[in-house]
């Protein structure tokens, strides 16, 4: 619970909120305090539900933190209840049959119907039989002649001491399949009495350790059953919905079902349509699995493993850029021959063999969005049906850093000196001509199109080129603040709203479709009349799209925009357009800008759980823009050099 309290001797407010007891011992305090450092009830209201939400972040964060925790300790627990018990046992077959047995007659005392009394109970010179709580038959096999089946089955296999467990493992590859947990409590929670540290108190820690336990009983490979034991009897052992087969090592496979069963090409058509990812998620998404699938094949999700994950991603790592697979195919080589070749080339390089320059590489940002499509997509499974592990999550690339240290090409932001040159240069005041040639040319000419319109929405709020290139004129509104606000407002706003859900249009994430605020210093220069002409000439779109889509345009103009920088600013490759999205941040940061209000014109990510709670308001915005530093632009300057075109 938070609130405010006066300080003596301040004329400041000071904000505390309670820390949960249950996270005390993580933040070592029991109340968080700050002053609000204001002596204006609005502005400290503001101040408190900031802190608060940065607080409540912090808590869920602390407890989610805590509970993966818990079960990563479970699990840990577990594994030693195993040990304890093959170091009792003398192995760690016996304890895997033992367990078996434990689990088999927790699951056929099931079967059995619960009788309407139970025993007589002698409660002095009298008795009575009380009712036995009434009981369900844990889910499995559920026909009861093939339940005696299995009965039969287990009085000639298990219990001989040679192959013991080998009939029961087929029911706990059932109940795994299945994902039955609770019902088998009694056999899982055994491993507790032997490890008292384990605790199952939870249902989030016990769903995961029952998990583990079956996958445990199902995975184990016994040393001391006799060579291809469980194919000699393959036929008998079958269960009706159990895996019949098993590796090649002797090791049980769980039949895969739904989603896991597809094929990769199938899962890559069911994650778009499930997820109906942006126009370039599905291109990198794409290209990613068909390199891929002409790699490894178009494997069943549930046979991809780890180290057909790292073949991949050095295999792509490896290969030539800028090779097509479509033109590989003509060519009559295969991929990994052309990749396997041009290894040679590197290698020869490597070991000085040749005097050339180094070998292209292909980006290490690709590499991982390559492996990125394949993690993606594995993810979205593991989340539909709770059950499997993304063996592609975190996969380390080689050369691909978030460090700008570290990366090969970081991008910088521009600094305060550069911005200055580019807001200075002949496109804002002035240049010889419409031609990329001429842009950076002195000359009478200012043409207020894409590339003008672009470098200052980067100065103002610092987008994804891609969000606002493709920006409809139906897309842009205005804002009466009086009718919208109340009588104490006056005057209006022109604001853009970001969907993502037009005609090629599309957003990179969720907290992108947002509402941005047009800063005043953009309508002084005439942005509102420039949304006029259009409209009036019967244009659709903020920008006339050249090419043969929105995407193909946006990469065309990212390309001419970074040409303009390396021609009128600095030819260093670390800045380019994105790098004002770098500085935008920075320069919020010194404005005083909450970080809440500058991502969300930005359209950045939420960072915390109270972030994804509702949008930040227009008129959160409208009055922190005011606060925006921008005065190494000479407004005047730009303003008479766009009147001056407007005269001519």
């Amino acid at each position: 619970m938070s609130h405010s309290v006066k300080r003596d001797g301040s004329k400041f407010e000071q904000f505390r909120m309670s820390v949960p007891p249950d996270i005390r011992h993580l933040v070592g305090k029991r109340e968080w305090t700050q002053s609000l450092k204001t002596t204006d009830p609005a502005v400290a209201r503001t101040k408190r539900a900031e802190l608060v939400a940065k607080f409540s972040a912090e808590i869920s964060q602390l407890r989610e933190g805590n509970a993966r925790r818990a079960i990563v300790d479970a699990l840990v627990h577990l594994d030693r209840a195993f040990e304890r018990l093959a170091t009792v046992r003398g192995s760690m077959d016996k304890v895997i049959a033992e367990q078996l047995g434990l689990l088999a007659s927790t699951v056929i005392d099931s079967w059995e119907p619960a009788a309407p009394l139970g025993d007589p109970q002698s409660w002095g010179d009298w008795s009575a039989r009380e009712r036995v709580p009434a009981h369900e038959p844990v889910p499995s096999i559920e026909d009861e002649d093939e339940r005696e089946v299995f009965r039969l089955r287990a009085s000639l296999f298990e219990g001989t001491g040679k192959t013991d467990g080998i009939l029961y493992r087929r029911l706990a590859a059932l109940l795994l399949e299945r994902r039955v947990f609770k019902p088998i409590w009694f056999a899982v929670s055994y491993m507790s009495s032997v490890i008292p540290k384990l605790k199952l108190d939870r249902d989030d820690v016990y769903g995961a350790v029952a998990e583990a336990y079956l996958r445990r009983l199902v995975e184990h490979v016994f040393t001391s059953w006799p060579t291809h034991a469980e194919a000699a009897v393959e036929a008998i052992l079958t269960i009706p919905g159990t895996p019949p087969s098993t590796h090649a090592a002797g090791q049980p496979k769980v039949r895969p079902t739904g989603a896991w069963a597809f094929p990769l090409n199938k899962a890559l058509d069911a994650w778009i349509k499930a997820r109906a990812p942006g126009d370039s998620a599905v291109v990198e998404a794409k290209r990613g699995i068909s390199r891929f699938v002409a790699l490894l094949g178009d494997m069943v999700l549930v046979d991809i493993e780890r180290k057909h994950v790292l073949e991949f991603r050095d295999l792509i790592a490896d290969m030539p850029p800028r090779l097509r697979l479509s033109k590989l195919e003509a060519s009559g080589l295969t991929f990994r021959e052309a990749i396997e070749a041009y290894r040679r080339v590197l290698q020869e390089w490597e070991d000085g063999s040749k005097e050339d320059s180094e070998p292209e590489r292909l980006a290490p940002g690709t590499v991982k969005k390559d492996v990125g499509a394949l993690s993606q997509i594995l993810s979205a499974v593991v989340e539909e049906t709770g059950t499997g592990v993304n063996v592609a999550e975190r996969v380390p690339i080689r050369g691909y850093s978030k460090k700008r240290s570290r990366q090969k090409k970081p991008r910088l932001s521009l600094t305060s000196g550069m911005m200055q040159k580019l807001f200075d240069s002949p496109l804002f005041t002035g240049c010889a001509g419409r031609a990329p040639a001429k842009r950076h040319v002195p000359g009478p000419y200012v043409f207020q199109d894409e590339l003008y319109w672009s470098f200052l929405f980067g100065v103002v709020s610092g987008p994804r080129l891609r969000e606002f290139g493709q920006v409809a004129l139906g897309d842009v509104h205005s804002c009466d603040m009086r009718r919208t606000y109340g009588d104490e407002y006056e005057g209006s706003f022109t604001y853009v709203h970001i969907t993502g859900t037009g005609a090629g249009q599309s957003t990179k994430n969720e907290s992108s479709e947002r509402f941005v605020v047009i800063h005043p210093r953009l309508i002084e220069l005439g942005f509102d009349d420039y949304v006029a002409r259009r409209r009036a000439a019967g244009k659709t779109t903020l920008f006339d799209f050249d090419g043969k889509s929105a995407a193909s345009f946006v990469k065309t103009l990212s390309n001419r925009l970074n040409r303009y920088i390396d021609k009128a600013v600095t030819d260093d490759v670390r800045y380019v357009f994105h790098s004002m999205r770098h500085e935008f941040t920075d320069r919020a940061e010194l404005s005083e800008i909450p970080a809440r209000v500058a991502n969300s014109i930005k359209g950045h990510a939420t960072v915390g759980v109270a972030d994804s709670y509702g949008l930040v308001s227009m008129l959160a915005q409208y009055r922190n823009l005011q606060k925006l530093r921008v005065e190494f632009i000479d407004w005047d300057r730009l303003n008479s050099a766009y009147r001056r075109d407007l005269a001519s």
